[in-house]
């Protein structure tokens, strides 16, 4: 093959391919792309090294997300339900959180929703990562899970006490 049939081969494969690319842009994003990639997974790493370690993935598994948000709503009960308590009598044992509370009850809510969101997104980031060298991330926002919903039972039950 001569020198100059490789390169008109060459200069016919890049017209080929400009005239397949047009003017659409694939780089762009809409709403399909946060329903189709975002709940079916196609991200680009959506199989690399899922059952590994110490990895950051651009995809999360949709459990593991609902996950963090039934902790963040119950963080949002907790801090109802622990006003509720305040205003029949109970005391906030909280150091921290009874400083808020007594500045103003809508800062005690914001920044304990912040905190809980700034964690939930820290374990959820590093749901792969073995923290301290002794949990995942993600077995740690279940974990936490499960506590939320016994202090929110907990909460109720004296809601219920300190009501009769």
């Amino acid at each position: 093959m001569s020198n100059q049939d490789h390169s008109s081969g060459i200069e016919a494969e890049a017209t080929a391919i400009a005239e397949r690319r047009g003017n659409h842009d694939r780089r762009r994003h809409s709403w399909l792309t946060l329903t189709y990639c975002g709940f079916e997974g196609r991200g680009r790493r959506r199989y690399a090294r899922r059952n590994d370690s110490d990895c950051y993935l651009d995809w999360y598994d949709p459990k593991l997300v609902f996950t963090g948000i039934a902790v963040l709503v119950m963080s949002c009960m907790d801090a109802v339900f622990s006003l509720m308590l305040l205003d029949r009598g109970a005391y906030e044992a909280n150091y921290f959180m009874a400083r808020l509370m007594e500045t103003s009850d809508e800062l005690f809510v914001t920044v304990k929703t912040a905190v809980t969101a700034f964690g939930i997104m820290f374990l959820l980031m590093h749901a792969h990562f073995r923290i301290m060298r002794v949990i995942s991330g993600q077995r740690l926002l279940e974990t936490v899970v499960v506590l939320y919903g016994l202090l929110i039972g907990y909460e109720l039950i004296l809601l219920a006490v300190m009501e009769g």
